[in-house]
């Protein structure tokens, strides 16, 4: 019976993949409907921790972009890559991972990577280097970000075990930056010289290789004054999560935690941009930020709650077979997390459903923390929204997938970075825990 319930998830992610957006969290929701009135299996807990902070999240950051904020961020990024045109392979790749560590989602690099493509292209670099490589580091940012929802439900989680938010953000914001540039760096080798690329001449001779134009800021004075409010939303959620005392306690004796922290952080600071901006709140319900962001939490809710049905229901087994493999191989729940990420095409998806796993398997809490970034399995098709973006901003032509898919040009820095981002954890993680 396990194998024939293993089936219908494992169909539903297929389907829901195939479907695309959130066809996965609908087909998620079918799973669950089949599981539970058709099997008897009792249903999973959804990830109401999650969710609300996605959705507290999203909202600051679709603000951030109606008001111009995300914009001028490009702008600055822009001129900064523009007066270091010969390390923009090193630099491209720092700035993304910088935002996507700021905002906690990969979507806020959107409108950085034609930037990037055009510098690339107007220093002789070949785009596909200095694109792939940016790419993969916004994606291990998320493993690092303190109020990514991957990273707010490991915290979540993580809190429970008595691991505090220092311990956790130490091992995974470090091991996520080795990652990026060590993905950086690969990413710098990869291809033959824009100038002999077979493509890229064709192209240009085709005059389909076209110039990039920015977009302007309308307002200036408030799109610096909402990305000034979001940084510091993001230092207090820091501060206020790495040190408890400081703190609003209650006459119950319990502290606020970190999830309420985040919540209640992002949704004031999102009030503030908008009122001193003087936007309509309208316009951030039309951003591609909400509307990406919101149709997550319907992924989330749909695919993470078939998983914990399934695993509740089946933990004793589950736990006889892998139990004692994990507890001698630790970093075998490295793999486990990168597979299942390519599988369900979410970070913040895979850590409610690996994470209290991994921790009802008797893993190490260090192991765990060692091996957290390797949640970021998102490249290994080349169909993630930001790795799309890379290929149709490159008008050069030079970031394409090869003939066999999985052939692309953010294959090999992201599976080289993971591995190197989790052997450094395994160093780092020991000695904080």
């Amino acid at each position: 019976m396990i194998w024939l319930q293993a089936l219908v998830v494992l169909t539903c992610i297929y389907c829901g993949v195939r479907m695309g957006s959130i066809g996965i969290g609908l087909f998620g929701g079918l799973g669950i409907a089949i599981l539970t009135f058709g099997f008897g299996l009792p249903m999973g807990s959804p990830p109401v921790d999650v969710i609300l902070i996605i959705m507290a999240v999203v909202m600051a950051a679709a603000v951030l972009q109606a008001t111009g904020g995300m914009d001028y961020l490009v702008q600055v990024s822009g001129r900064l890559l523009r007066k270091n045109p010969k390390h923009v392979n090193i630099i491209a790749p720092i700035i993304t991972w910088s935002m996507t560590i700021m905002a906690g989602t990969g979507f806020i690099v959107f409108s950085t990577l034609p930037v990037i493509a055009e510098v690339s292209k107007e220093a002789g670099i070949r785009p596909s280097r200095t694109l792939s490589g940016s790419v993969v580091a916004s994606q291990l940012a998320i493993s690092g970000s303190p109020i990514s929802a991957a990273m707010a439900a490991m915290l979540v989680i993580m809190e429970t075990q008595g691991v505090s938010f220092i311990q956790v953000i130490t091992v995974c914001l470090s091991t996520s930056f080795i990652a990026a540039m060590i993905a950086a760096f690969v990413a710098s080798r990869q291809g033959c010289e824009l100038n002999d690329d077979e493509v890229y001449l064709q192209r240009l001779q085709d005059g389909l290789v076209k110039k990039y134009q920015e977009n302007t800021v309308s307002n200036v004075k408030t799109a610096k004054l909402s990305v000034v409010l979001f940084i510091l939303s993001t230092v207090f959620i820091v501060v206020m999560a790495a040190f408890p005392t400081m703190r609003p306690g209650f006459d119950i004796g319990k502290t606020m935690g970190t999830r309420d922290i985040i919540v209640v952080s992002m949704l004031s600071v999102s009030c503030l941009m908008v009122i001193f901006s003087k936007i309509s709140a309208v316009s951030v319900v039309l951003t591609p930020t909400f509307r990406a962001g919101m149709s997550s939490i319907a992924v989330i809710l749909g695919i993470v709650t078939l998983g914990t049905t399934f695993v509740d229901a089946h933990l004793d087994g589950i736990k006889l077979v892998a139990g004692d493999i994990l507890r001698d191989y630790p970093m075998l729940i490295a793999l486990v997390l990168f597979l299942t990420c390519a599988l369900l095409y979410s970070q913040g998806a895979t850590t409610p459903i690996i994470i209290p796993l991994a921790l009802a398997l008797d893993v190490p809490h260090w192991a765990i923390l060692a091996s957290y970034v390797a949640v970021t399995g998102v490249f290994v098709l080349p169909t993630y929204p930001t790795s799309l973006a890379a290929m149709e901003f490159d008008t050069t032509g030079t970031t394409r997938v090869g003939k066999y898919i999985l052939n692309h040009p953010f294959m090999l820095p992201g599976v080289i970075g993971v591995i190197g981002g989790v052997i450094s954890g395994f160093i780092i993680a020991p000695l904080v825990l």
